[in-house]
Parts: C-alpha cells; sequence; structure tokens
C-alpha cells in the first residue's frame, strides 16, 4: 500500500535534484485529497448496483465521471451479467479505457465468447498478445479462417516445438500447418526428442502415431531405449541410418547411468565419435554419467564431466560440475573450468571468486589476485569474500537513479497512478497491484526507472525494486536497500540479541517489505512466517497466539521473526547455518553438516538445495550492505563467517 512519507527524502544528489519538481508534484497528489468528495458517492454507487437500485446508481455515476475510479463504475455495468452484455457494451469500454487492468481482464473474457462462437474476424480484431499458448493458438486459427492464412502458418513451428502437451484449441492449427506441408517428418522427430528427453512418454507416443509407416520404427528407436537404456551397450541396436542416432544413444546413457554409473562411463567412453556428431547430446550424456560419477566417488567422475563444452545452454550442468570440483578440492579443474565459462553475470557474481580461490590454492598468487579483483569488483557474496581475501575496500558506492523528471511528472499526472491512489486510500491492495502490473507490462528501461523512483517514494519497495532491476541499472542502493520499520527492526535486534542488519537482510530477501505478502506454502508477512512457526514462537515469548491477520501487522511479524531467527542463531552458532535453517529449516540443516569443521565458503557452496543456497548468499551479502546503511562500524564478512564446526561438535 503507498505510504505517505513524513518528510521528503534528501534532493542533493544531481539525479534527486532534476527531479525535485516532479517529486513536488507526486508528494501533492499522495498527501493532498483531490478525490475526498467524490469518495462516499463513489461507495454509494457501488452499493446501489449491488442492490440493483440502477436509479440511485445512475443519479450517482451521472456526477462521478471525473473521479479516478469511474472506469471500475462502468466495468461493474459491463460484468455484472456478462453473458447478457452487448458486444457493444464491452467493445465501447475497450476502447474508453484502453491499457487498463479493467480493460484486460473484460478483453480476455470478450475473447473466450468470441472464440466460443467462432467468431473469428473479431477475434483477430480484438486479440492482443499475451503469454497464453491456447490464445495465441486461437489468434492463428481466426487468421486461417479470415483469410490470412499464410500470415498464420508462418507462426506455428514455435508452438509445435514444445515437450509437453499443447491446449486443445491449437489441433485445428497444426492440422492447417499439416495440410499444408508443415508438419514433416523431421518436425515431428525434433518434438519427438523433445519430449522423451522430458520424460513426456505420452507425448512421444502419440507423435510417434502421426509418423507415416515407413518412418515408425524412428520412434520405436526411442522408445526402446528408453525402456531398456542397457541396449546402448550395443550400438547396432539403434541403426546408424536413423537422424537421431547420437540423441538415443545419449538418452539411454542418461537413463543407464544411475543404474550403473561404471558402465555407462565405459559405453560413453566407446561411443564418444557417434556423440561427436550431436553436441547437445554429447553434453547430455557427459552431464549425467559425470553427476553419477563423483556422487560415487568414482575418479573418472571429472574426466567425464570434462567433456561438458562451456556455453551458454549448458550454464546450469557448468556450475553443477564446478561445485563436484571444489568438493573434491580439484582446484585445477575448478581454475580450468571457470577460465572457460562464456562471461556474464553468472561467472562475475558467483565463479570468478572460486577460480581465484583455486589459483591460490595452486600457488598462482599474481594470477590469483588479478582474478580476485575482477571477482570483488561486485555486490555479491562471493564479490564480498573476495574483497576480503585481497584487504579490498566493498564496492557500495552509491547513485540517485538518473530518472528524468518529465517521465516521473507524466507517470504521477497518468490516470493509472491516480486510480492507484485511490484505491489505496479505499484499501484494495489486489486492485491497486493489477494497475501496476498493467503499467509496467507497457514501460522500458528509461520509464521503469521513473516507475521504480514514484514507487520509492511511494514507499512501495517490493514493486520499486523489481522495476529498478527491470531498467538494468543496479546502484541506487538506497532504493534497492530500503530500511523501512527501522525503529521496529532496531528494538527487536536489541532485545533478541540479533543484529538488525541481519533482520533487515532477511526482510528484504524474504518480502521487500511488502507486508501483506503471502506465498503458496502460507508464509505471511515481512519475514514471512508460517502460521504454526508462529504460533510456536509466541508461546516461548508468552505473547497470544497470533491470527494469520496479526502476521500483517509488522510489529507482531518482525517481533515473531526476529525470535525465530535468535533461535535459529542460538541452536547453530553460526550466521550461515541459521540463516540456512531460516529458509529450509532447521531438521535438513542439522543433515547437511559436514563430517567434519569446514571453511564457511566450502559449506555455502555444498547446500544441496538451491533455493537455500541462493537464499544464503543473498541474505548475508544484503547483511553488509545494510550494515552500511545503517551506519554501523565497519566488519568484514569473513570475520562473522568463521569454519561451520561438523556434526560430532553438534552432537556433544
Amino acid at each position: 500500500m503507498f505510504a505517505c512519507p513524513s518528510s521528503v527524502r534528501d534532493l542533493s544528489g544531481a539525479s534527486r535534484s532534476r527531479a525535485s519538481h516532479a517529486l513536488f508534484f507526486l508528494l501533492l497528489g499522495m498527501l493532498g485529497q483531490p478525490c475526498a468528495n467524490d469518495r462516499p458517492a463513489f461507495l454509494a454507487a457501488e452499493r446501489a448496483l449491488g442492490a440493483n437500485d440502477l436509479a440511485t446508481f445512475d443519479r450517482l455515476v451521472a456526477d462521478l465521471t471525473d473521479y479516478p475510479l469511474y472506469p471500475y463504475l462502468r466495468f461493474a455495468v459491463v460484468t455484472q451479467d456478462l453473458a447478457a452484455t452487448s458486444d457493444e457494451e464491452i467493445e465501447r469500454f475497450l476502447t474508453d479505457f484502453p491499457q487498463t487492468q479493467l480493460a484486460t481482464r473484460l478483453r480476455l473474457a470478450y475473447l473466450a465468447r468470441l472464440a466460443a462462437a467462432e467468431r473469428w474476424s473479431d477475434y483477430a480484431r480484438i486479440y492482443r498478445p499475451d503469454d497464453s499458448t491456447e490464445r495465441r493458438c486461437l489468434y492463428l486459427r481466426s487468421l486461417i479462417e479470415t483469410g490470412r492464412r499464410d500470415e498464420a502458418l508462418a507462426g506455428v513451428e514455435p508452438l509445435w516445438l514444445s515437450a509437453g502437451s499443447q491446449p486443445d484449441d491449437c489441433d485445428p492449427v497444426f492440422t492447417a500447418w499439416a495440410d499444408a506441408g508443415g508438419l514433416t517428418t523431421e518436425r515431428i522427430l525434433q518434438r519427438i526428442r523433445l519430449a522423451m528427453e522430458a520424460g513426456e512418454r505420452g507425448v512421444a507416443r502419440h507423435l510417434g502415431g502421426l509418423l507415416p509407416d515407413s518412418e515408425k520404427y524412428r520412434y520405436e528407436a526411442w522408445r526402446a531405449v528408453d525402456a531398456d537404456p542397457s541396449l546402448v551397450l550395443d550400438p547396432a541396436s539403434v541403426d546408424d541410418r536413423h537422424p537421431q542416432r547420437a540423441a538415443i544413444l545419449a538418452h539411454g546413457l542418461v537413463g543407464l547411468a544411475p543404474r550403473s554409473p561404471a558402465t555407462a562411463a565405459d559405453a560413453l567412453a566407446s561411443l564418444r565419435d557417434v556423440l561427436s556428431t550431436d553436441a547437445a547430446a554429447s553434453d547430455r550424456a557427459h552431464a549425467a554419467i559425470g553427476q553419477v560419477l563423483t556422487r560415487v566417488g568414482d575418479p573418472r567422475g571429472l574426466a567425464v564431466w570434462d567433456g561438458l563444452r562451456a556455453t551458454e545452454e549448458t550454464t546450469t550442468e557448468q556450475e553443477a560440475r564446478l561445485r563436484a570440483a571444489v568438493a573434491l578440492r580439484a582446484w585445477q579443474r575448478v581454475a580450468d573450468w571457470v577460465a572457460r565459462m562464456p562471461e556474464g553475470a553468472v561467472k562475475r557474481d558467483r565463479w570468478l571468486y572460486w577460480q581465484g580461490r583455486a589459483e591460490t590454492e595452486l600457488g598462482r598468487d599474481e594470477a590469483s589476485r588479478i582474478t580476485l579483483a575482477r571477482a570483488a569488483d561486485g555486490r555479491s557474496l562471493w564479490a564480498f569474500l573476495a574483497a576480503d581475501r585481497l584487504g579490498l575496500s566493498y564496492r557500495l558506492d552509491h547513485a540517485w537513479t538518473p530518472a528524468e523528471p518529465k517521465r516521473i511528472r507524466a507517470l504521477v499526472t497518468s490516470p493509472t497512478l491516480s486510480r492507484m491512489r485511490e484505491l489505496s486510500r479505499l484499501g484494495r491492495e489486489t486492485d491497486m497491484r493489477r494497475e501496476w502490473r498493467e503499467l509496467m507490462a507497457h514501460l522500458d528501461g528509461p520509464d521503469l526507472m521513473a516507475a521504480a523512483y514514484v514507487a520509492d517514494v511511494m514507499r512501495w519497495h517490493d514493486q520499486a525494486v523489481p522495476a529498478l532491476a527491470r531498467s538494468g541499472f543496479w546502484d541506487d542502493m538506497e532504493l534497492r536497500f530500503p530500511v523501512q520499520h527501522r525503529t521496529l527492526v532496531e528494538e527487536q535486534a536489541w532485545q533478541r540479541g540479533v543484529e538488525p542488519d541481519w533482520i533487515l537482510a532477511v526482510i528484504r530477501q524474504e518480502s521487500v517489505f511488502a507486508r501483506t505478502l503471502a506465498s503458496h506454502a502460507g508464509a505471511i508477512g515481512l519475514m514471512q512466517l508460517l502460521p504454526g512457526t508462529a504460533l510456536e514462537v509466541s508461546q516461548t515469548l508468552d505473547l497470544d497466539p497470533p491470527s494469520r491477520w496479526d502476521l500483517l501487522d509488522p510489529a507482531v511479524n518482525i517481533t515473531l521473526g526476529s525470535a525465530y531467527l535468535a533461535r535459529m542463531r542460538d541452536r547453530f552458532g553460526h550466521v550461515a547455518l541459521a540463516t540456512a535453517a531460516y529458509n529450509a529449516g532447521p531438521a535438513r540443516v542439522a543433515r547437511w553438516l559436514p563430517d567434519a569443521c569446514l571453511e564457511a565458503d566450502l559449506w555455502i557452496l555444498s547446500i544441496p538445495f538451491l533455493e537455500t543456497r541462493r537464499y544464503v548468499e543473498r541474505v548475508l551479502a544484503y547483511r553488509v550492505i545494510y550494515g552500511e546503511r545503517l551506519g554501523l562500524p565497519p566488519t568484514r564478512l569473513s570475520d562473522w563467517l568463521p569454519p561451520v564446526p561438523g556434526a560430532d561438535f553438534f552432537g556433544s
């Protein structure tokens, strides 16, 4: 929800100075009440429509045409009995209120009506691109049915090449494509490969039935190897004339690897020449077998992993093999594999540190210094640890978001922001978020920076932060790392003996300060507490059991969340372990304890859950940043990341 700031933020920076006039208009709109007189009439009109008192409704609406939420009254009329609403009324609304979340919702309902009635000309006219495959297929069908066949068929192949099943509404389009000669044997085989590699056997079986009788053996080769991966031990089991022979043999190796790693490794070596004809198939086989071999301790594992190409497409597999190599302290492999990685955020933010670490272990001190200096030019956990190794300052420099005043002014004075402010005053957060989401869909880089600026001043941090990220500007540390609820946080930090920067880092990661956020798992509020956990913690604090509504209260949520974080700290005595336990639960972290004392960076990299590993990396990095934001005495990240004790220590 929008919050009225108690004072205007510091405008001494150049960008803030340039935007000061736009900020004035923004604050005027936020703090003023230009619609207060119309608000009771709006609410009365809603009640009248709900009571079917149309005379009163019409009388009230006549005086509300300039009220920001007037479109909501029109929408309520149109959708009250949508089946009985005329096309003219619907299309008038779409014309009068374009690029609103209400129009988007109404458009989808109208498209469903047009498709059901097979009114294809109207469907093609009303359709707007979105992320729905079903509506995309219906649009292509509408083109086919209205004489734009070639235009439609040109867009079918991307829909066809899907591993999973597509909606039934795509079938007429696929049929027309096939009738026009688009559904070739090669394209059927392409999709069979996608389906088999994704484990979609039912889809693959259906596709096999589409092949000409003379070509069905090609699907049968996939089916046979999938059912019995050991067939790959006899390469002749797949006809050497099969165009996907390498992919089928790789598929068999992937299936064989968990059952018999050593046998799969031997087969891989014997099939190297065949697999070299299909780079993607070769990568898949090397990744699967290398992973299994390293897991079971076979010394050939890293050599097999080495056969994986270092490309953008194999980034996930490259990270897996690097984690395996670090776990085995195979520092030469680590150094070589990171050096081969394509340049980009993944390499820069996570793996340059490990390349420098490996070079240190290998005695390449000068190379290590250069690599670690590159790694330290960032704001991730690994960048800060790289800086620690070199004794460098952290890169915490701040720059105001260079939002252009004219763009801020246009956004602040837009009908969308007027509606959002009024929805906020009425406590209608769902519609407010829908309005913002619709607005974001139409903005690019410079406008996204303006939107981030506006949302930040409104203290809508969970929208400001992603908007700025989408703009590609990363240096506004105040916007990216708010200190909302500072007094509450510092009070609980003092009471629980937990550092305030740590609490803020958890809030930033969990909810980005969205107090009403509820996850699919049922976690609620700023620190994303599960109701069961909140109840248990409240009992230990001798507090009343909190309801779900109570957990939306920042004071309640921060009190209980900070106490739970302190409990994890007390149980594990280590910031990395406690942070992991806050995310994944203490029972899992207890299972992840090393057998013997282990350096903290090695333990963090070894966390088996990707979500928890990223969570720990971010919270620890955010804690460094919040220490700076709060003006706390400077500390080094490595100072509060001692080695992780072994399981025997906790057992004793």
